[in-house]
Order: C-alpha cells, then structure tokens, then sequence
C-alpha cells in the first residue's frame, strides 16, 4: 500500500520474525488518514480541515504484557531501530518462521470522491442558513467531515490484511435565547460508507431539527422530578446501553474486576425479554467494519441473550490471557496507540410490543425521544443521563414537552427492571472516549418501558 512508501514486503517479514521471537503474539501496524472537514460557526467559515497522518506501530503480547512502539517515520533505519528497542524491552526468544496467508485487500464501501474543499464549505454554509429559523438563534455551528482510513495488518498469526474504511460525520449545534434563559441542541448524522452513500443523507433537516429543538426546549416546562415510568423511544438511540451496560462488558473492565458484571457468564442480569448484542458487520452503520485493528474478521456477538450473560467483548490480549475467544473488538484510534477492547454497534434487540402500545400502557411518567451525555460508574452501574428532548405521558397519550430532566439509576437494576420491548430500532452515533483514544462507534434500542427510574428535574 503506499502508506508503506519505500518499505518492502521482505523488511516487514524480517522484522516481524525479529518481533515473533520476542513473545506469544507480535504484529506490525500501518496506516495512513485523511481527512477533510469544514466547519461554519457564529456566521461564518470557521475552519477548514486537509490533514494527513501516517505512521507504523509494532506489539508484542508476552503473558499478560503488552510492549508497544510506534513512529511516523518510514525510513528503514528507523523501523529497524523501532524494532530493536522493542526487542531489547522483551526478553529475546527463538526467532521463528512465520507462515503468513494471501494477502487481503479490501474496501468498505468507496473512498470519497475527489471532490473540491468548496463543495463542503458550501453544504456547511446551506446548513448554517437552515438552522436560522428565529433570531432567538443566537449561535449556530455545522460541521461536515470525510476520512478514509486505510491501514494495513501482519501478525505473528499470519494475518496480512489491508484495509479502507471511509467515515462521513456531520452535525449541527443550536443554541437558543429567549434573554432570560439559554438552550441547546445537538444532531449529529453519518456512518461508515462513501461519497455516493453519504448523498442520501440529508444534512440540512438535521440543521432544522436542531434549531427546532433548541427553540421548543425554550418554550418547554421544567421536567418533575421524582420515581416514575420511563418510556425511552427508539429515536435516543442507544446511549444508556453503550454507557450503562456496553462498557461493562468489555473484557479489561469485567476481566479485572472493574465491572458490576465481573464474574456473571452464565447468570441472569436482565430480564428475560432483554438481549443485547454487539455487532461490527452491520452495512454502514459507524461503528462497522471488515475487520478489526488487530487483523480479526469482524462479527456480531450476543453478549446477553434472554437476560443471560453469554460473554464478553474481547481483543487478542485477553483471548490470550483467558482462553476466549477473539470477538473483533480489538480497536484503536491510530497507529500511535495500542488496540484495547472497544465496542462497534451495541444493540438492545427489538421485542414484540408495539411503541404506541408503551406508551398506552403509561398512566404518568415521561417519553424520552432524545439523550444527551452522561456519566457511568462501571464498577457499581450506576448513572446519570441527560434527556435532551421529552414529553409527559398522561393517561396514556402524550403531553407537553418538558426540559432539563435526567434519569438517574443503575444500569444492572434498570436492565433486570425493563418489562416492555417495542418492534422497532433506532440508532445513535459518536465518539466513545477510553483510555484518553476515542473510536467511531454506534448503539441502538427499541422502544423500552422502565417501571420505575428516577427521574431529575425540577
């Protein structure tokens, strides 16, 4: 690939059979990013993003250790010195012969056409004029980024697989005034696929939909606080998943007792129409892909089926280290950072209920249709969430819209709790943040009813 500039195939052999007898598991890992990018913010071209970034980074798994190095430099002194104080760091083995397989190629979905930086200056600006609906729209920011990530994977395993993964990413921030009170609203949109995949999403609706949802939360009443029934609407997205229970059961966290789910393979810790699932083969969502940062086919995987914990998401270092088997959540931001368990697509499964039968179902409580951030303690379970958009229920119909709420409680107890599951799926989009490297990711859910949750406001 020509991430590799002058390399040769015959000195990335070399040095890995140099790196083979360092430990169990060693692996070469190139790459090479581009992205372009366009931001309009406060009424006018804020920034303009035409960045590249390359680098090869070598591991070395021995017991329950991983040395890892990397450098941005493809001169061939420096990988083979690279090489050598990685070596020097392990205590130096048997070299061996490593039996690598036909080299991979492939691509998800196509690259990004070559098209000219004005042709995304021009969309920014048009979802800019699109998100000015009132003048109580006092800041308003659109952004819209392509990225083609092509890296290519060897390993001690005989994996040589190259890869090109395409992200397209927009959003659109709305911050509304009505001079005593300020509001925002956040809309972000994209996935893993090309230009041509990406010209079927509508990026100036988000614009709309994010000012309009700023402007009503203005208008909105403050939500009661208090323990009630939460319906949560397939359109949030899946973030209560992802934060409460996904991360929980990445194994770093379950393995090393830093999880409320450590120890519970085979145990009920949901109810029994309660599945979840993490899967990175799904068609352009943003979280997939064909294979992992460690040369591992990506798959779908049912962590807890029918309220049972069936397993965890795992990477080769804890596949190693407890005799799993590899999920293909083995991910990393870039070559300059190690790969550690990540999720891709985390879902909770569609059920059988129909979403407008939910919410018949509420007597009084809250509809959740969108969430914000929030904060999660993987140890104990416990969390808060913001509910950036939601409306009362009352008698089983919807009422007015209110604001400023959040759902406090326990991720293990909420999950255990859910006693309704809708037919339907929506998904949500981001960034997942650990360990100080961030991973495209997406979650998912239907609509669920919660019994009783408590619920923050005023």
């Amino acid at each position: 690939m020509s991430m590799s500039g002058n390399l040769s195939d015959g000195l990335l052999y070399d040095m890995l059979k140099k790196l083979s007898g360092a430990g169990q598991y060693a692996e070469i890992f190139l790459e090479n990013s581009n992205k372009q990018a366009a931001v309009y913010e406060n009424n006018q071209l804020d920034r303009v993003e035409n960045s590249t970034d390359s680098g090869i980074s070598f591991r070395v798994i021995e017991g329950d250790k991983t040395f890892f190095g990397y450098t941005n430099s493809f001169a061939e002194s420096n990988i083979k010195n690279a090489v050598s104080e990685l070596v020097n760091a392990v205590k130096i083995g048997e070299m061996r012969d490593i039996a690598l397989n036909d080299k991979k190629s492939v691509k998800y979905f196509t690259t990004p056409a070559d098209t000219d930086i004005q042709d995304k200056i021009k969309l920014v600006t048009s979802m800019d004029k699109a998100g000015r609906i009132d003048k109580k729209i006092i800041q308003f920011t659109s952004m819209y980024a392509e990225s083609v990530r092509e890296t290519r994977i060897l390993n001690t395993e005989g994996c040589d697989i190259s890869q090109s993964l395409c992200y397209v990413t927009g959003y659109a921030a709305a911050v509304a005034s009505s001079g005593k009170e300020i509001q925002q609203a956040y809309i972000p949109l994209g996935g893993t696929f090309g230009a041509e995949e990406a010209a079927g999403l509508d990026f100036i609706k988000v614009s709309k939909d994010a000012a309009e949802l700023a402007m009503k939360n203005l208008s909105a009443k403050y939500a009661p606080s208090g323990v009630m029934t939460v319906v949560i609407a397939s359109s949030a997205g899946g973030t209560m998943v992802h934060e409460a229970v996904g991360h929980g059961l990445e194994a770093d966290l379950a393995c090393n007792g830093m999880s409320v789910y450590a120890g519970q393979i085979g145990k009920k810790v949901a109810a029994g129409i309660v599945s979840v699932a993490d899967n990175g083969t799904l068609s352009g969502k943003r979280g997939s892909f064909l294979y992992d940062d460690e040369g591992v086919q990506a798959s779908s995987n049912m962590l807890i089926e029918n309220g049972i914990l069936k397993k965890y998401m795992s990477d080769r270092l804890y596949g190693l280290k407890e005799g799993t088997e590899l999920t293909g959540n083995g991910r990393r931001q870039s070559y300059r950072f190690r790969p550690i368990v990540r999720m891709t697509n985390t879902i909770i499964m569609p059920g059988s209920d129909s979403p407008d039968g939910i919410i018949k179902s509420v007597q009084k409580g809250l509809y959740v249709t969108r969430m914000g951030g929030g904060q999660v303690n993987t140890v104990t379970g416990d969390f808060v969430f913001e509910v950036t958009e939601g409306f009362l229920i009352e008698n089983g119909k919807l009422g007015e819209p209110v604001k400023n709420a959040t759902l406090i409680g326990n991720g293990p107890k909420v999950m255990r709790e859910i006693d309704m599951i809708g037919d339907d799926l929506g998904f949500g989009i981001g960034t997942c943040g650990k360990e100080g490297q961030g991973v495209p990711v997406s979650d998912a859910q239907p609509t669920l009813r919660i019994p009783e949750i408590t619920v923050g406001g005023r």
